[in-house]
Order: structure tokens, then C-alpha cells, then sequence
């Protein structure tokens, strides 16, 4: 009984470590915006998603290609898989989405 009962005091204390540690996101924490610019290599209809081979977004990230949330039903509907396109990436500590979408000219 005395091992049972290490086990749960152990296992008590794992699980209060673990929230202790764990960061809860600021409420109303700032929404940071970058401009992006890239191609549309890949889109999902059905999660809304739009995968964009883009160059660094400046003071973000580095150039990559990576799957951005498109939230927004009009610039979801304009993109289409090879469109060079210009938008806004909104950050809110670790949600981002891509929005105000403009396709460039062909």
C-alpha cells in the first residue's frame, strides 16, 4: 500500500509541476503584423489553408514554405495554386493567419 501511495504523491507532483510550467498566453496580448510575399504551392479547402513558398518575412521568420491558416472567405476563394501573391501575416503569440490577400498581376 505504501508504494501505491508513492506512486500517486509522485505522479501528483509531476502534474503540478507540469502546470506550474506551463505559460498560459497574455490575455489581449498584441497582434503583430509582417508582410509576406510569395507563391501559392498548395491549398486546402477544406481546413482553409493556403501553402505559400515565400521569401523572409522581416522580422519573423526566414524564407521557407510553410502552410498558413486563410481565414477570410473572400481571399481564400481568390487564390489559386501558382498566384504570386502580397498579404499581411497577423501573430498573436503562437496563432498566426495570412489576410488583406492580394494577387499580383500576371
Amino acid at each position: 500500500m505504501s508504494r501505491f501511495l508513492a506512486r500517486i504523491v509522485l505522479v501528483s507532483l509531476f502534474l503540478l509541476s507540469m502546470v506550474a510550467c506551463s505559460r498560459m498566453p497574455e490575455r489581449g496580448a498584441a497582434v503583430k503584423k509582417y508582410q509576406i510575399h510569395g507563391v501559392i504551392v498548395r491549398l486546402d479547402p477544406q481546413l482553409k489553408t493556403a501553402t505559400i513558398k515565400h521569401g523572409p518575412i522581416v522580422g519573423w521568420m526566414e524564407a521557407m514554405t510553410m502552410e498558413f491558416p486563410v481565414p477570410s472567405k473572400d481571399d481564400f476563394a481568390r487564390l489559386k495554386v501558382g498566384d504570386t501573391i502580397s498579404a499581411t501575416v497577423f501573430v498573436r503569440d503562437l496563432d498566426y493567419y495570412v489576410g488583406d490577400v492580394h494577387v499580383e498581376s500576371k
